[in-house]
C-alpha cells in the first residue's frame, strides 16, 4: 500500500481548558529549535537528537522491570533526570511513552512495565517543564506514536480509518481518523487502553484461567492471558514445562507441533481475535488494522496463522467470518522493524491539532 501524504501544518492549534505538553500555543513554535526525540518503554529508552537519519542511543530504561528494588518516586525522579540530560538546549522534544497517558496534558495515569501496580496520577510532563523550561514537550502514548509510523508508511489511499494494536508487555491500541485527520481521546485523553479490559473466557476449557493477575495490579484483564507476561502466566497454570521464558521455548516448541505450546497459543490469541471481530463490527469504516509488539513478532507466522484462522469462524448472522481476501486487505502482521515508535515521536507534530476529544 502507499504511504498517506500529510496534511499541510496547520499554523494555529485551538485552545483547550486543559494545555500541556500535547497542547503548543503553535505547531509552528513546536518545530523551532532541535529536534529530540525518545521512546521510553520498561526495558529500554531510545532516544535520537535530529532527523530521522541520526543514530539512535539506547540506554536501559530506569523502570520496575529493570529495578524491581526502587520506589515509584526513584524511578520516576531517574527517568526525569535522563531525559533532561540528554535533551539539547531549546530542543522540540517528543517523547513517546510506554504508559497510559492523558494526550492533552501529559499527566501518566499508570504504566506496569515502567511503575508496576502504582496508581496514582503523575504529571510528568510538569516535572519536565520545571527542569527543563527551555525545553518545547510533547507526550503521547507509545501506541499513539506507533499508529502515526504505522498509517504514514502503510495506509495507501481511500484509507478512512486505520488502527495499531500493540501485543508486548502490555497490550493497547489507537485509532486515527485519516479523512479528518483526527486521534480521538476521550475526557482522560485516553483511546485505546483494551489491556485492561475484563477478557471474555469463551473457549472449551479455558476458565482455568479465570482470575490470572495483571501487571496493574488487578485480575481478568486481556493482558492477563495475552501479553508477554500473560504467555507465562498462562503456560504456568496450564502446567507446562517450560524454562524461564517462554518467549524462547515456544517458537521451536510450535514448529515441533508441540501440544502444550498449540494449547498455550491458542488460549493467548483467543481474546485478541475476539478484540478485533469487535472492533470491525463497531467500526465498519476501520479499513486497516496493524498489529505489532514483541509477541505478535516474536511468533510471527503462527501467531498470525491462529488469529486469522479464529476470524475466519462464523459466530453468529452478524459475524459470518472474515475469508482471506477480505483479511490481507484489512490486517496486517508488522515484522521487527516495520513499525517504530521513536520515528513516530518524530512526527507527533504535525497530528498535534488533531489529537482532541
Amino acid at each position: 500500500m502507499s504511504a498517506v501524504t500529510p496534511a499541510p501544518p496547520v499554523q494555529d492549534v485551538p485552545e483547550d481548558h486543559r494545555t500541556g505538553p500535547a497542547r503548543s500555543p503553535s505547531v509552528s513554535a513546536a518545530f523551532s529549535g532541535t529536534a529530540f526525540a525518545a521512546d521510553i518503554g520498561g526495558t529500554w529508552v531510545r532516544m535520537r537528537t535530529g532527523g530521522q537519519d541520526e543514530p539512535v542511543e539506547r540506554t536501559p530504561s530506569p523502570s520496575r522491570l529493570r529495578h524491581p528494588d526502587r520506589s515509584v518516586p526513584r524511578l520516576r525522579a531517574d527517568l526525569v533526570d535522563l531525559l533532561c540530560d540528554r535533551v539539547p538546549a531549546g530542543a522540540r522534544a517528543a517523547l513517546s511513552f510506554g504508559a497510559a497517558i492523558d494526550h492533552l496534558t501529559g499527566t501518566v495515569y499508570g504504566s506496569a512495565p515502567l511503575w508496576g501496580d502504582e496508581t496514582a496520577a503523575y504529571d510528568v510532563a510538569a516535572d519536565l517543564r520545571r527542569r527543563r523550561p527551555d525545553v518545547t514537550w510533547h507526550l503521547v502514548n507509545d501506541v499513539t506514536a506507533a499508529l502515526l509510523d504505522f498509517a504514514a508508511t502503510h495506509a495507501g489511499p481511500g484509507i478512512r480509518r486505520v488502527a495499531y494494536l500493540t501485543v508486548s508487555s502490555g497490550i493497547a491500541l489507537r485509532t486515527a481518523d485519516l479523512e479528518q485527520r483526527r486521534i480521538p481521546v476521550d475526557d482522560l485523553g485516553l483511546q485505546g487502553e483494551a489491556g485492561h479490559l475484563p477478557v471474555p473466557l469463551t473457549d472449551p476449557g479455558s476458565d482455568v484461567l479465570a482470575g490470572l493477575p495483571c501487571e496493574c495490579g488487578a485480575r481478568g484483564h486481556l493482558a492477563s492471558i495475552a501479553s508477554g507476561p500473560g504467555l507465562a502466566r498462562v503456560a504456568e497454570r496450564l502446567g507446562l514445562s517450560r524454562p524461564a521464558r517462554v518467549a524462547d521455548w515456544l517458537p521451536g516448541a510450535l514448529a515441533a507441533d508441540d501440544p502444550g505450546a498449540r494449547r498455550l497459543l491458542e488460549l493467548c490469541a483467543a481474546p485478541v481475535a475476539h478484540l478485533l471481530r469487535t472492533m470491525w463490527c463497531l467500526d465498519p469504516h476501520l479499513d486497516l488494522i496493524g498489529i505489532g509488539g514483541g509477541v505478535a513478532e516474536g511468533l510471527a507466522g503462527p501467531y498470525a496463522a491462529e488469529i486469522r484462522r479464529r476470524l475466519a469462524a462464523a459466530t453468529s448472522y452478524a459475524d459470518r467470518g472474515r475469508d482471506d481476501v477480505w483479511l490481507d486487505e484489512r490486517l496486517m502482521f508488522c515484522t521487527p522493524g516495520q513499525v517504530d515508535a521513536l520515528r513516530g515521536a518524530q512526527r507527533v507534530a504535525d497530528w498535534l491539532p488533531g489529537i482532541t476529544r
